[in-house]
Formats: C-alpha cells, sequence, structure tokens
C-alpha cells in the first residue's frame, strides 16, 4: 500500500493552522478580558479615590470653619498603593493623585510641628494648599474619560 505523502502534508499543515489559529484567538480573547477588566479595575478606583477626596474637602472646610485641625488620614490611598493598583491610572493622573496626598502628608507633619513649636498661620495655609490641590484632582479625576 502506497502513502499518499501529499494528502498527509496537507492534513497536517490544515491540522496546524486549526491548533495555531485556536491558541491565537484564544490568547487574543485572553487579553482583551484583561484590558476590559483593567479599565473596569480603574473606574472603580477613580470612584473610590474621587470619593474619599470629597470627604477630605468636606473635612478641611469643617477644620477651616471650626478651627479643629486634625490630621489626615491617608489610608484610602495607601491601600491603592499597598495594592498595586496605581497602575492602573494613567501616569498623569497617578502623579497628581501622588501629590495631593503628599501634600495632606505634609500637612499632618506640619499640624504636628504646630503642636510642637509652629503657628496657626502655617497650618491654616498649608490646609488651604492640600485643598487647591484636592481641587484639582477632582477636576482631573472628573475630565478623565476613564
Amino acid at each position: 500500500m502506497a502513502i499518499e505523502w501529499d494528502a498527509v502534508v496537507v492534513e497536517m499543515v490544515l491540522l496546524a493552522a486549526i491548533i495555531y489559529g485556536s491558541i491565537y484567538v484564544g490568547n487574543l480573547v485572553e487579553k482583551r478580558k484583561q484590558r476590559h477588566d483593567g479599565r473596569e479595575e480603574a473606574k472603580r478606583i477613580i470612584r473610590f479615590v474621587m470619593n474619599d477626596l470629597g470627604k477630605k474637602q468636606r473635612f478641611i472646610d469643617e477644620s477651616i470653619q471650626y478651627k479643629d485641625y486634625k490630621p489626615f488620614f491617608t489610608d484610602m490611598w495607601d491601600a491603592v498603593i499597598l495594592g498595586g493598583k496605581q497602575t492602573l491610572l494613567p501616569f498623569e493622573m497617578f502623579e497628581n493623585l501622588q501629590h495631593t496626598y503628599s501634600w495632606m502628608k505634609y500637612y499632618n507633619n506640619e499640624l504636628e510641628q504646630w503642636e510642637k513649636n509652629s503657628s496657626e498661620l502655617t497650618v491654616l495655609e498649608t490646609l488651604r494648599e492640600v485643598k487647591a490641590s484636592i481641587s484639582q484632582s477632582l477636576k482631573l479625576l472628573e475630565e478623565s474619560k476613564l
């Protein structure tokens, strides 16, 4: 019995094309799913941070109104950083948010120094800078297309 080599070669090429195609399509679908999940996660982070910054603005207004200066809790942003989720945000947005939360930490340091030997005016000026930074970050987050 003679082997029909041309038929065997054609069948093997078709089988290889089917296997390669299925792997390619499977990888393509998986990458799409990951991108979609990443965008959804980024949207949740943005909502999460916007909510936190909105609360911080109200906190600042109350602090100025009642002259009751208390430190900020930055645990929300720290959770984003420790979770490694900041990579889902565009770099400019991450940089802006990092700057805003750094202002909050700076205010906390000024507040701690004020209790020792600083003036209330310094703390108040720093608090206003924090508020301006928060407003800028909220504006950037609202304008984002994520």
